[in-house]
């Protein structure tokens, strides 16, 4: 009962700097099973959705109709839908694509909100286009001189991820959204097109394609792992995942560090307390449990407290990434092993090695205990090195400081390394994503309009730059090849040293070559996804974009090796709008999409980004606090002593606390490269499974405006323990030079 009560006793004693550490233990194990238990209920939601919804395997567009499908699902078991399109004006600058909703076997929607389609004038939205053109369920929209009703909101698997291309990286709902109708009123649209959705089973896809390609002409094959809109969602998931398993490692890591700093001081100061424990018949094994206790009592508490909270921001984590990718909450589960995880993982790490520390300290002798341990200064060889007689007294008092309490500047520097890197991470996501859409695809692709015809053109087109696109794979990834022109200037590439680049050579982009590991000089073996045509391309140039796995080619060397006719073209790139046969177009890209789309997604990132930079201050604040507050208890005696002298407080902080900004500046610096090469792993993991390469870029305002939160949580922290060196009576050193 008595060590029970100077348990509790010292806890509050010492309660800014016990609450500081649990308070790192909250947030970690919020953070922890928040975003591990999102993640996978996100995967678990998302893999029930493409099962019972029927994803598809991949779409292909035909040069006619398919005249015979139940004879080539019967002949290949595969099952193919036919599926009617028609994109529609919604406003001046908005798209709305209307799908039907007669598929039974592939891509079957889901209504998230509402009620299902009842008549041809009913209509449902996905509910991200909803959200931002206030459309709500129950209101008539005006479609093509029509009007329908919304019945409600729904989600498609094959627009998982709303993009208008399926090759584009950045939705954007207000610029475009996907809506479902009755088939019968799609058969009636005048500007409809159909393609045809696939679900391959056991099939084999090259030889769905060579049956096919025998009576008509496969002009377009996008497998699903290429279809972005599709396949993005995986990645997000994974790097929500990632995030949620290593960040909190880093803050347990921290605060474990932390509480083990605390016992420690607590255990030298209380030496003759121990020692006399001892003396009083108390055993070793229930001493031992008394110090296990402060760590125990943080871990549990700090955990339990924590996985409430992250059991809390689940819902609305889940929510908000589940709105964002049009993704239906089928079911929440709580997933045992994480909480478990999360409950027990501060448990498993603090206790074993505060066991550690208390036997060390339970080796000295009970007597020595007494007397107060062995407190000998020791002077390192390192400290030898330094010349101190010549020197003032400021600075020789400061040296010797640094010198007898490395650990703890070396803990110090880590710890702001690791604030330095969370804070660090929003700006280097937020500038690697400008660099990404303002720079890089701005900078390469210097047109507005591109138009993909069904069948190779020959005719001279009216404006514009022609090229010839086709999918192709290789033994590891899919891509697109693209034949040129040499003179064309609608595609601007450079390479790494910023010279220009013509198309009178074979180009692959960074995203590809980083992906396969190619450099200039080797050669690439690639199959033509729609002829089945195999040839070995030699790569000459690399090229510093980053969009797409793509590989560019002279347009008459294409147009040879694939067997299309001399002079033929497939694409169309255009400043202006053109006036071409909408019978002979597959699809209509615009490059302003992209840039508005990047808009769009800048504004949340943005708020995130200040979300992240707040926690980094609190983390970083908490850890410089309890530092500076360990190191004024423990010189209390000498700064009491300072005092009685005559030096003033001033001066005191200087002497004692001043030099601990250079360790700051220090692990702020050695954070950036840490940041970078950090952020650099975790973006190649999450886009492997992606066709774009996202490259790591931090700029100077992002440091500087870093830098400055971290010197400010210094001084926040010299503020809050500006107090406790004020409390240090001068008494201190008078009464213990008179033991």
């Amino acid at each position: 009962m008595p060590l029970r009560k100077k348990l509790f006793r010292t806890i509050m004693e010492k309660k800014a700097q016990f609450f500081s550490a649990w308070f790192l233990i909250v947030i970690s194990s919020i953070v922890f099973y928040s975003f591990t238990a999102a993640g996978a209920n996100l995967i678990d939601n998302l893999q029930m959705f493409f099962k019972e919804n029927k994803v598809e395997d991949a779409q292909f567009i035909t040069q006619e109709p398919l005249k015979d499908i139940k004879g080539i699902e019967k002949q290949n078991g595969a099952d193919i839908e036919e599926r009617y399109v028609a994109d529609v004006p919604y406003s001046k600058d908005t798209t709305l694509r209307m799908l039907d909703a007669a598929t039974d076997d592939v891509n079957l929607h889901s209504v998230v909100k509402g009620k299902n389609l009842s008549s041809e004038r009913d209509i449902l939205v996905d509910k991200g286009f909803g959200n931002a053109h206030d459309i709500s369920i129950g209101n008539e929209v005006e479609l093509g001189g029509e009007t329908f009703r919304v019945a409600g909101y729904m989600a498609i698997p094959d627009y998982i991820y709303p993009l208008k291309e399926e090759a584009g990286f950045l939705k954007n709902p207000d610029a475009f959204g996907v809506a479902v109708v009755k088939q019968s009123v799609l058969e009636k649209w005048k500007d409809h097109q159909v393609y045809y959705s696939v679900r391959l089973s056991d099939a084999s896809p090259e030889e769905l394609k060579k049956q096919i390609n025998q009576t008509n002409q496969i002009i377009k094959w996008t497998d699903k792992k290429d279809n972005n809109r599709i396949s993005f969602i995986k990645g997000d998931i994974a790097g929500v995942k990632k995030m949620g398993q290593l960040l909190p490692v880093g803050i347990l890591f921290i605060s474990m560090v932390i509480i083990l700093i605390l016992l420690w001081r607590l255990m030298k100061k209380e030496y003759v307390q121990i020692g006399t424990l001892y003396a009083l018949g108390y055993r070793k094994k229930e001493i031992i449990r008394h110090y296990l206790s402060y760590a125990g009592i943080l871990a549990v508490s700090g955990s339990v407290v924590g996985t409430i909270l992250g059991w809390v921001c689940l819902h609305p984590l889940l929510s908000t990434f589940a709105a964002y990718y049009n993704l239906p909450v089928l079911e929440v589960k709580p997933h045992v092993g994480y909480l478990l995880t999360s409950l027990l993982l501060p448990l498993v790490l603090f206790i074993p090695l505060t066991y550690y520390l208390v036997q060390r300290v339970l080796k000295i002798p009970p007597v020595s205990l007494i007397k107060g341990g062995e407190r000998k200064v020791k002077v390192s060889k390192l400290e030898r090195l330094f010349k101190l007689k010549e020197l003032p007294f400021h600075r020789k008092f400061v040296i010797r400081e640094i010198m007898r309490n490395l650990p703890r500047a070396l803990f110090l520097i880590i710890g702001v390394m690791f604030a330095s890197l969370l804070l660090l991470f929003g700006f280097v996501t937020k500038n690697s994503m400008e660099y990404l859409v303002t720079d890089n695809f701005q900078q390469v692709y210097d047109y507005e309009y591109s138009y993909l015809f069904k069948a190779p053109q020959t005719d001279h087109p009216e404006s514009g730059q022609i090229g010839a696109v086709a999918p192709f794979t290789t033994d590891k990834e899919s891509l697109s090849i693209t034949g040129l022109k040499p003179d064309n200037t609608a595609i601007r590439l450079e390479d790494s040293s910023g010279e220009k680049l013509k198309f009178n050579s074979v180009i692959m982009n960074k995203s590809l070559s980083d992906k396969l590991g190619i450099q200039e000089g080797d050669s690439i073996h690639v199959t033509n996804e729609l002829t089945d045509k195999s040839f070995t391309l030699t790569i000459d140039h690399i090229a510093v974009s980053y969009l797409g796995s793509m590989i560019y080619m002279p347009l008459e060397e294409f147009n040879q090796l694939n067997d299309y006719p001399s002079g033929s073209y497939t694409e169309i790139y255009s400043n202006k709008e053109l006036t071409l046969p909408k019978e002979k177009i597959v699809s209509i890209s615009k490059s302003s999409d992209t840039i508005d789309g990047f808009k769009e997604m800048i504004k949340p990132l943005n708020y995130g980004v200040a979300a992240i930079a707040f926690v980094a201050a609190i983390i970083a604040v908490i850890i410089i606090y309890i530092l500076i507050s360990l190191l004024i208890e423990e010189n209390s005696f000498k700064i009491s002593l300072m005092k009685v002298i005559g030096y003033r407080e001033k001066s005191i902080m200087s002497m004692m606390i001043g030099y601990n900004i250079w360790f700051i500046i220090l692990g702020y610096v050695i954070g950036i490269p840490v940041t970078l090469l950090s952020i650099s792993a975790f973006m190649n993991s999450i886009t492997s499974e992606m066709n774009v390469t996202i490259p790591v870029k931090l700029d100077w305002m992002s440091v500087l405006i870093s830098f400055i939160i971290i010197i400010t949580s210094y001084y926040v922290s010299l503020w809050l323990n500006h107090r406790k060196l004020k409390g240090i009576s001068m008494k201190e050193a008078i009464n213990r030079s008179t033991e």
